[in-house]
């Protein structure tokens, strides 16, 4: 449910990374890997990472059915089981830039995301929104506040959220670069309203970097026919430098998807992006969407990382 607030939103906390067993050692590089969504000998020099990635708990899911109302109710209804629970992670950093390599398995290539479908006969049917869900990858790094990766605990918190979409982002070859803020008071402007395992209330405001997403409503006569299957979402990038400075390319082979990322350490646009700081150690999490919604995906706890 949206609601808009009046006021003035102050986020006053102090960053502090814990001592967690799961550490992502990024290793500097003189090679720069392409990043095309295929493995190559750059990524030889990184050790890899097996992160564990599990489903939201079951309480939090009970609470949000119970108290949640308008399209978050239905959203919370839609269950799905996940089928993901292992992501591989590597990393390395040159100079000005952060390179970050992914990989799951996964049965299927989930590229199509409520793609339209002819329904009927060519003369006299028509389009309707398919059932079909794009697989995604999202990694979320702090940028101020108590970072956690369970985005309804009950902590504030500024978060650069990357969200990889194998329909709607990555033939652009970009990912969706967002930052949510998230409080336990309401926020100002436009803000969803959730509920943390023990029911109390987390707002979340999710905002796109630059103020524009990464693809357009593809605007078709649903009467008209052009295929038995068209995409719902074009995607492209945004003139706007801070929505669009993400690289990232997926590719499905062999039930295994390989995604590859890179971004500058250091955007300039340090409201809506973290800054990696090579001489610091910060943190990260990771969370996979197997062809779901926003609330059934698998997240990974908290990863620390380091620069080596």
């Amino acid at each position: 449910m949206l609601k808009k607030t009046l006021g003035i939103f102050v986020l006053c906390c102090v960053l502090t990374v814990p001592a967690w067993a799961e550490t992502l050692e990024i290793v500097k590089t003189s090679i720069i890997p392409t990043i095309d969504g295929v493995d190559e000998a750059a990524w030889a020099a990184a050790p890899e990472l097996s992160v564990a990635v599990s489903q939201i708990p079951e309480k939090i899911i009970a609470v949000n059915k119970e108290k949640q109302t308008g399209k978050y109710a239905s959203n919370w209804s839609k269950e799905k089981p996940n089928n993901t629970h292992e992501v591989k992670l590597k990393a390395l950093y040159s100079d000005d830039m952060i390179y970050f390599q992914a990989k799951w398995a996964d049965s299927s290539m989930g590229d199509l995301q409520k793609p339209f479908k002819w329904e009927g006969d060519k003369a006299d049917g028509e389009y309707i929104d398919g059932k079909e869900r794009e697989d995604r990858l999202a990694m979320q790094f702090p940028i101020s506040g108590e970072f956690n990766s369970n985005m309804l605990a009950e902590v504030d918190s500024v978060i650069d959220m990357w969200q990889w979409k194998a329909a709607r982002t990555n033939a652009a070859g970009i990912l969706h670069d967002k930052h949510h803020v998230r409080s336990v008071t309401p926020l100002t402007g436009q803000f969803s309203t959730h509920y943390s395992a023990d029911g109390k209330e987390v707002y979340l405001s999710r905002k796109n970097d630059g103020g524009v997403s990464p693809y357009k409503s593809n605007k078709i006569d649903p009467f008209i026919y052009q295929g038995d299957v068209v995409a719902q979402y074009i995607p492209f990038v945004p003139e706007v430098a801070d929505a669009a400075d993400v690289q990232a390319k997926g590719v499905w082979t062999d039930g295994v998807w390989t995604l590859e990322i890179a971004r500058k350490l250091d955007t300039g646009n340090h409201e809506s992006d973290t800054v990696f700081d090579p001489a610091k150690p910060s943190q990260m999490a990771v969370a996979v969407f197997d062809s779901a919604g926003d609330h059934f995906h698998a997240v990974s706890n908290e990863i620390k990382i380091i620069f080596k």
